[in-house]
């Protein structure tokens, strides 16, 4: 018992040396004060969610991942992963809708499960097997989206924006995403591997409550273990500067793709790819969800940046959503009331913890 609380004690220690995982309330009051800046000058609170007038709030808080994802497939099929709201009030009917699903869009496992609404990464699942599929519809009543599985294997986060005055989108960010992994050595269990790694003793804790019932399991030399499937920095994903593969071909792409969403200027697509060479051309790519205003330009997370850097980075992002909102609100959007955003954050904080664990 005493090894263990050393351990989370270190693991807590060197959190602290490394400004990615600092938690909200250290990291963010720059940025909160920066936008109270821009509340002043571009004259109004809630200014940010006239940002994307087709989406509630401009995506600040309770958007609906399914109504992003029927415009996507609406306009852009080939490059969205399909995907439908389950609906049902009892445990029988969502199952049935989700068979219904599965049947009309020929979902095979694995098939992916997550909240209608989330953040972050919340409550996202990779379905394997039916008892998986039935564990989570039991677990919560929330609105759910069933996706198809985009295998890729590589994963994007893609910052655009374009202002509603302009004819252009552009690309304001690209982050890349990888998956770690952890090999067997035949005498360690995977809690031990997972202390023993020097950045996955930082997030153990998000580690072990996914692998909860496999802590104790000793894997064989050379055998793997994905620490995470869903593609976020609080799921325990790792980041990094993706510019690298911006092209003139993948901006025109992605600003064809937003401008057939009406009412959409900024925020950012998370992606799945084959290869590069084909994501730098535009092609062969799925989009599995997109986010709003209130999303971010995830690059930030880079070890390799300055935390001085990541504010830079997050004070142009917010200054372009406080700028487009501005010009909508001017175009005749009004912004949503500060009393509809309170709801709806309230609404999710309240059905959000009945998610289960995400993948």
């Amino acid at each position: 018992m005493k090894n263990n609380d050393s351990s989370r004690v270190a693991s807590l220690l060197a959190r602290w040396q490394h400004w990615e995982f600092w938690p909200a309330w250290m990291f963010y009051p720059p940025v909160a004060l920066y936008c109270l800046w821009l509340m002043i000058k571009y004259r109004g609170i809630s200014v940010p969610t006239a940002a994307n007038p087709g989406i509630f709030s401009g995506g600040i808080v309770g958007e609906s991942k399914m109504a992003t994802l029927q415009d996507l497939m609406a306009g852009s099929l080939e490059y969205t992963a399909e995907a439908a709201l389950i609906g049902g009030e009892t445990f029988a009917a969502r199952s049935e809708s989700l068979a219904q699903h599965r049947a009309r869009l020929g979902l095979s496992f694995p098939f992916i499960l997550k909240p209608d609404v989330g953040q972050r990464g919340a409550g996202v699942k990779l379905i394997r097997t039916p008892a998986q599929a039935e564990a989570y519809l039991r677990q919560t009543s929330a609105p759910l989206v069933v996706q198809r599985y985009a295998p890729g294997p590589h994963e994007l986060g893609i910052f655009y924006y374009r202002f509603p005055s302009e004819t252009r989108g552009r690309i304001f960010a690209i982050t890349e995403k990888i998956f770690p992994v952890l090999i067997g050595d035949g005498k360690s269990t995977l809690a031990e591997l997972i202390q023993k790694d020097a950045r996955a003793k930082l997030i153990a804790k998000t580690y072990l409550q996914r692998f909860a019932a496999r802590r104790d399991e000793i894997l064989p030399p050379g055998e793997s273990v994905k620490l995470v499937e869903a593609g976020n920095h609080a799921q325990g994903c790792v980041f990094r500067d993706g510019m690298r593969l911006h092209s003139p071909a993948l901006e025109r792409r992605i600003d064809e793709i937003s401008q057939k969403l009406q009412g959409f200027f900024i925020g950012r697509y998370d992606l799945r790819f084959r290869n590069e060479d084909e994501l730098r051309a535009g092609n062969h790519f799925q989009i599995i969800e997109l986010n709003g205003a209130a999303s971010e330009a995830t690059s930030i997370y880079d070890a390799r940046n300055s935390v001085g850097s990541a504010y830079r980075t997050l004070f142009a992002q917010w200054e372009l959503v406080f700028a487009i909102g501005a010009q909508n609100r001017d175009r005749g959007f009004a912004p949503a009331s500060l009393a509809s955003v309170w709801k709806k954050w309230r609404e999710y904080a309240r059905i959000s913890a009945t998610y289960p664990a995400a993948d």
